[in-house]
C-alpha cells in the first residue's frame, strides 16, 4: 500500500518536525497544509473545475480552484505548483498568496494563491479521481456561478472575499460575504486611542483583512465582536458589513463561529466609531 506523508505544524504554521500519514489520525494541536490556486484569465474569466463523482467528500460539486494536500518535504507554494499541473496541465511559477484559513476539527490550515495569466483555454487536462470537467467562467459571472451551481461551501467561503473584492461592492455582492471565512491582523486592540481622533478608544479589538484593497488604497478594514480582551489576531466569520453610504469604504464585522448577533446588537457595539458616519448595516 503506498502511504502519503505530510510534514505536521503547529498552529503558527511551524515544521514539528514529525510527520502525518493520510488517513490516520491527527493530535490535537498539529496541523497538514492545503495548498489551493485560483487560476484567472488576462481576460478576466475563472476556471472552475468539477470534483469527480468518487470524491468521498462533496463530489461532483465545483471549485474556482486547484488544490491538495502539501506533501511532506514540499513548502506551500511547491505543493499549489504541483497541485495546479496535475489538475489542470497548467504549469504557473508565479502565484500571489491570497489567504491563510486555520480549520481545528479538521486539522487543516489551508493556503490560497491566485495565478493569472494567458492560459490556453482548450489545453486544460482533467486528472482521474479528482476532476471529471471544467470550464471558464466570465468574470461578471463567477459569484452567480458560485451561488447557484453545487459548490464547495467551505472552499466559498474563503474565496468570496477576495473575488467579491475584485469585483465590485453592490448590496447584492456585500450579502455574499456573510459567513465567509477570515483572518483579522489586528492593529487597534481594545483600550487603543485613535491615532488621530483622542476622543476614541477602541471597546472592541480593530484590524484588517490581509491582501484585500478597500477603496481608499488600503487594507480591508474590520471589527472584531465578540471576544472581551485584547488580541493580536484573529479568525472567525463575517457576520455582517457596515456600508458607508458617505464614505468610500466599507467595514466588515467578524464574529467567532457559533455567535450570532442582530443588527442592533451589532450597531451598538460600533456605535463609537460608526455614530460619525451615515451607515446601513447588511447582515
Amino acid at each position: 500500500m503506498d502511504f502519503e506523508f505530510w510534514d505536521a505544524y503547529n498552529a503558527n504554521l511551524e515544521k514539528t518536525g514529525t510527520y502525518l500519514i493520510r488517513g490516520r489520525e491527527i493530535e490535537k494541536g498539529l496541523y497538514h497544509l492545503v495548498a489551493e490556486v485560483i487560476v484567472m484569465h488576462t481576460d478576466g474569466s475563472f476556471l472552475a473545475m468539477r470534483r469527480d463523482k468518487n470524491k468521498p467528500t462533496y463530489p461532483s460539486h465545483w471549485e474556482i480552484s486547484a488544490g491538495g494536500a502539501v506533501l511532506k518535504d514540499e513548502t506551500p507554494l511547491q505543493g499549489a505548483i504541483r497541485e495546479l499541473r496535475e489538475e489542470t496541465g497548467i504549469v504557473c511559477n508565479e502565484m500571489e498568496k491570497l489567504y491563510t484559513i486555520t480549520y481545528e476539527n479538521s486539522h487543516s490550515i489551508h493556503i490560497g494563491y491566485i495565478c493569472k495569466g494567458d492560459f490556453d483555454k482548450e489545453a486544460i487536462t482533467l486528472q482521474k479521481g479528482e476532476t471529471s470537467e471544467y470550464r471558464w467562467v466570465e468574470h461578471e459571472k463567477v459569484l452567480d456561478f458560485i451561488h447557484y451551481h453545487h459548490y464547495v461551501t467551505t472552499q466559498a467561503h474563503r474565496i468570496l472575499p477576495y473575488l467579491v473584492n475584485m469585483l465590485d461592492d453592490s448590496k447584492k455582492n456585500l450579502r455574499r460575504l456573510i459567513g465567509c471565512v477570515v483572518k483579522v491582523k489586528v492593529d487597534r486592540p481594545i483600550g487603543t486611542v485613535h491615532p488621530n481622533h483622542p476622543d476614541i478608544c477602541y471597546p472592541i479589538n480593530y484590524g484588517y483583512v490581509e491582501n484585500i484593497l478597500a477603496p481608499d488604497g488600503e487594507e480591508q478594514d474590520a471589527y472584531i465582536i465578540g471576544v472581551k480582551k485584547p488580541i493580536d489576531s484573529f479568525m472567525g466569520r463575517i457576520a455582517a458589513v457596515v456600508k458607508r453610504n458617505d464614505d468610500v469604504e466599507n467595514k466588515w464585522v467578524v464574529a467567532p463561529f457559533g455567535l450570532d448577533f442582530t443588527k442592533s446588537e451589532i450597531r451598538e457595539m460600533i456605535d463609537f466609531q460608526e455614530k460619525y458616519f451615515d451607515i446601513e448595516i447588511i447582515a
